[in-house]
């Protein structure tokens, strides 16, 4: 066997007995056939069906918030922990620090920009180790004093 027959390997769903899909890592090599079932091509070893991930939202099942992937725009699932930087006004979200050159960018629905965008600015505090300050509202700001208080 050469080293690229061992390396095919992909994630397909493996559908669970209580109908849930859990994401499992098929080597194609195992593959007793392929077949198309509406219009999804299902893997087929032994006695075991599995599917191929053609949707986003089959993706999101498997990795959503448990996991660290939010959906900031229909056309996204974006992993929090690699979230690097954030353009608010162009409502981009980066995976890399460096400004100075082109960087793989995705996009936050500017609907979701107010929901999301204290989690996106904690998240990046979180994976570029920069501490967080925020300035508190007054009544805050007194229940805290309260707290340090007692």
């Amino acid at each position: 066997m050469t080293k690229d027959e061992q390396n095919m390997y992909m994630t397909v769903l493996e559908r669970r007995d209580d109908g849930t899909m859990q994401p499992y890592t098929l080597n194609l090599l195992e593959v007793d056939f392929i077949e198309l079932e509406n219009r999804h091509l299902v893997y087929y070893i032994g006695q075991n069906k599995y599917y191929q991930i053609t949707k986003l939202q089959q993706i999101q099942e498997v990795l959503n918030e448990t996991n660290g992937f939010v959906s900031l725009d229909r056309i996204n699932l974006v992993n929090m922990k690699n979230v690097k930087d954030y353009d608010e006004k162009l409502g981009k979200i980066y995976f890399e620090k460096q400004q100075d050159k082109e960087r793989n960018f995705t996009t936050i629905a500017k609907i979701k920009q107010r929901l999301f965008s204290p989690l996106i600015k904690r998240a990046i505090a979180n994976n570029t180790d920069v501490q967080v300050t925020k300035k508190l509202s007054k009544a805050k700001q007194q229940v805290f004093s309260q707290l340090e208080k007692e």
